[in-house]
């Protein structure tokens, strides 16, 4: 049996029509239905690509929807100083970080973080590495920090590393060693560092500057002091006096190899159970409410079922427009500049595997869902997407339709960064989704 549309008239676009008990008697018109069945559910991916991510991301959070989520990261260094001192006595070795004041979560916990040295040489998978890739590294780690983050300061973290690991390198330097003279050799001696974040701690993940490498420019001192790097700090024999603060500097490779490992633990939360893209839950078994993840790569998932019933409307009908709404959840979210400006919009197949990107009408350009606030008696914040494309390409399918949409973070974003939009499903009250279709007939 069909699905029956209740039709709400507004004013066409492109002539009047008539409104009232006569509107299906009228040769032509345009209307507008609010009515559309909707679907809602939350789907999981299992990874994504996370190599080059343009931040190093660490620390864990959690939220009560999809649990707890905590990111390590994993990059290469290189010894690019000369051998200008080759007698001196060892001081320190240093780890030196930068905030690059992204962060997501309560900075005032304090977590605790575990350096390690690799023991397995990195490399890429097919040009790749993602957020469940992983490296060897030795078993004792070389530092163990408690860290409460300061993302919004302008200062450097200093990590005291291992002497055992500092002396090792000075008799390198002292030896005017070819270990450290060439990078492909320093880098089969010394693989690349993984640092570590306290997993399950309701704390937060921030970010870490590779300013260099993300904004693809060369390098200038402003934003190689940003870059992480190892500092041999040591002085002169036989003068300790000597405060000239000298040191060696181990840097970041901005073209080598670098990602977040970004890991989720939903055990007791609303999508605990979900392990990847084919296993969804339903909105209705998530107190009605949808999820919109990143670094875990989790979406919310829009589905129009009964959409073929629009060919009923009569001869010579057609689309003109389609218009979806998605109502973040209302305490959710401390303020609207905590939500992102926009998500992306894919299709979907029946299995849930991505299509690409919708479009706009007649146009390759992409839709987005567009953060809205719209100020009246009391402040309404939504995301707007134009679905016209969608629709339309799905209502010139023979068969009844089994695509949906997804909404979620962009690739670039979500591999270094874990925020998440919680956002009403269907049956949510004031938060559910609305979609209103503009349809012309006669």
């Amino acid at each position: 049996m069909l699905l029956l549309l209740f039709a709400a008239c507004t004013k066409s676009p492109i002539q009047d029509f008539v409104v009232g008990d006569n509107f299906i008697k009228s040769q032509t018109g345009v209307v507008m239905i609010d009515t559309l069945t909707l679907k809602s559910s939350t789907v999981k991916f299992d990874s994504l690509i996370s190599n080059s991510s343009g931040r190093l991301l660490l620390g864990c959070n959690y939220n009560p929807f999809s649990g707890y989520v905590h990111s390590n990261t994993y990059f290469e260094l290189k010894f690019d100083d000369a051998f200008n001192y080759t007698s001196f006595v060892y001081d320190s070795l240093c780890l030196i970080l930068n905030y690059d004041k992204y962060f997501s979560g309560d900075t005032t916990v304090t977590q605790t973080f575990n350096i390690y040295q690799l023991s397995q040489q990195m490399a890429l998978n097919n040009n790749y590495l993602y957020t469940t890739s992983h490296f060897k590294n030795y078993e004792i780690p070389i530092a163990t920090v408690n860290l409460t983050p300061r993302p919004k300061t302008h200062k450097s973290i200093s990590i005291r590393l291992s002497d055992l690991l500092g002396n090792r390198l000075s008799e390198l330097i002292k030896d005017k060693s070819d270990t450290l003279g060439t990078q492909g050799i320093f880098q089969s001696f010394f693989k690349g560092l993984v640092i570590q974040s306290q997993p399950n701690a309701k704390g937060a993940a921030f970010g870490l500057s590779v300013a260099a490498a993300s904004t693809g420019t060369t390098s200038t001192s402003s934003n190689v002091a940003k870059l992480p790097q190892m500092k041999l700090y040591f002085h002169l024999s036989p003068n300790p006096t000597d405060l000239r603060n000298l040191s060696y500097t181990f840097s970041f490779i901005t073209d080598g190899i670098y990602f977040n490992q970004i890991s989720g633990n939903s055990s007791n939360s609303l999508i605990d159970g979900i392990t990847n893209s084919k296993n969804e839950r339903d909105s209705k078994l998530t107190d009605n409410t949808i999820l919109v993840q990143s670094g875990i790569q989790t979406y919310a998932k829009i589905k129009v079922p009964y959409v073929d019933n629009l060919l009923w409307m009569g001869n010579n009908s057609g689309l003109i427009g389609a218009n979806l709404k998605l109502y973040p959840v209302k305490g959710t979210y401390s303020s609207s500049i905590n939500l992102p400006d926009s998500l992306y919009v894919y299709s979907a197949d029946k299995g849930n595997k991505l299509s690409g990107q919708v479009t706009l009408p007649g146009s390759t350009n992409y839709a987005y869902a567009i953060l809205k606030i719209q100020n009246d008696v009391e402040k309404t914040v939504y995301y707007e997407a134009d679905i016209s494309s969608f629709l339309s390409t799905e209502l010139k399918n023979d068969l009844q339709t089994n695509n949906s949409l997804m909404i979620g973070y962009g690739s670039a974003t979500a591999k270094k960064t874990v925020g998440q939009v919680i956002l009403g499903g269907v049956n949510s009250g004031l938060f559910s989704p609305k979609l209103n279709v503009y349809y012309y007939h006669n």
